[in-house]
Parts: C-alpha cells; sequence; structure tokens
C-alpha cells in the first residue's frame, strides 16, 4: 500500500528528504498544469511550480495533517499564481499574448491542432478575463477535479461562495464563448 501524502510530509518534516522528493514527483505534473492553466505561459508556470515546492520544503515544518496535503499544496500554489499574476500587472511588460500562448499537445495530430487551435485560443482567453478567484475556482473544479468543499478550503471561502463564484464563472464563459456554443458547425 502506497504512503499517504500526510504521512510522507510528516516523514520529510523529520528529516526524509526523499519523502519530499516522492511529493514532488507526486505532484509536479499537476501544480505545473494547475499554474498553466492560471497564468497561460509555460515557462512561467513551471517558474511557478519551482516557487510552490521551494515554498513547501522551507515551510515543511510547519505543516499540520489536520487538512489533506493537497488543500495544502492548492493553497500555495493558488498564492503562488496569485503571487505571479500581480507581480506580472505591476511590470506590465507582458503582454496578453504572452499570458495567453498556446502552447500545442504534442501527441496530437496536425489535423487535430488545426480544428481545435481556434476554440482552444477562444477558451483560454475567456478563462484568463475571468477574475482571479473566479478563474482558480473554475480550474480546480473543472481540471483538477476537486470538491466544492476542497476548493472553499484552498480559497479560503465558503461553499456558497464557491457555488457563487462556479456560477457566475460559469454565466461568463457562457457570454463570451456562445459563438462557439451555439454554432452547429464547430
Amino acid at each position: 500500500m502506497p504512503i499517504s501524502d500526510n504521512q510522507l510530509m510528516l516523514e520529510f518534516q523529520r528529516g526524509d528528504e526523499s519523502a519530499f522528493n516522492l511529493l514532488l514527483e507526486r505532484y509536479r505534473a499537476r501544480v505545473v498544469n494547475t499554474a498553466y492553466r492560471f497564468l497561460g505561459n509555460s515557462d512561467v508556470a513551471q517558474d511557478v511550480a519551482q516557487e510552490v515546492f521551494v515554498r513547501i520544503y522551507t515551510s515543511g515544518k510547519n505543516y499540520r495533517p489536520d487538512a489533506t496535503f493537497t488543500t495544502w499544496l492548492y493553497r500555495i500554489t493558488t498564492n503562488a499564481c496569485l503571487d505571479e499574476a500581480r507581480k506580472r500587472r505591476r511590470s506590465k511588460s507582458t503582454t496578453t499574448e504572452e499570458l495567453q500562448e498556446s502552447t500545442p499537445d504534442p501527441g496530437a495530430t496536425p489535423e487535430e491542432r488545426a480544428c481545435s487551435s481556434e476554440l482552444t485560443r477562444e477558451v483560454r482567453a475567456a478563462i484568463g478575463s475571468l477574475p482571479e478567484n473566479q478563474r482558480m475556482a473554475i480550474i480546480l473544479q473543472r481540471y483538477e477535479e476537486l470538491s466544492y468543499q476542497q476548493i472553499a478550503d484552498i480559497l479560503k471561502v465558503s461553499v456558497p461562495a464557491v457555488e457563487s463564484l462556479l456560477f457566475r464563472a460559469k454565466q461568463a464563459l457562457r457570454t463570451r464563448l456562445s459563438a462557439y456554443i451555439d454554432s452547429p458547425n464547430r
């Protein structure tokens, strides 16, 4: 039976570096994907993921297993994404196109990439245009498949607030993408 994430963090607190490395292996891709979906730039997402694991490494001694490890991990990821978004807004040197870069799926055929690239760009742009709290709620619910309670814990809001965030986000996405939703040819 595999060791639980909480147990690995407790092992890491006792000085077992291999426990941290195992957590890194388990969650690196998920953190990168979450950061990419929030920030829209793969290089920045890699940097944010590195920052997340540095934060986990340095604050590991403060970890308490009263919440699940994934809730703690996504809280750190959310904070790192928000920090990066604020930093980019302050610098204003990054264009919207850079934030919404499109990295093709290496496993897709050229035809699949051509057919989906416009819609993919529009969906990414629509998600990117959402307010930060709505954007993160959508990413955590839709892509990370977390429960409303987990999202509430991560965002430090109530479950009804999560429901409201998701409702408003989906409403905004539906409005922005209505041409694609209503079109029978797409």
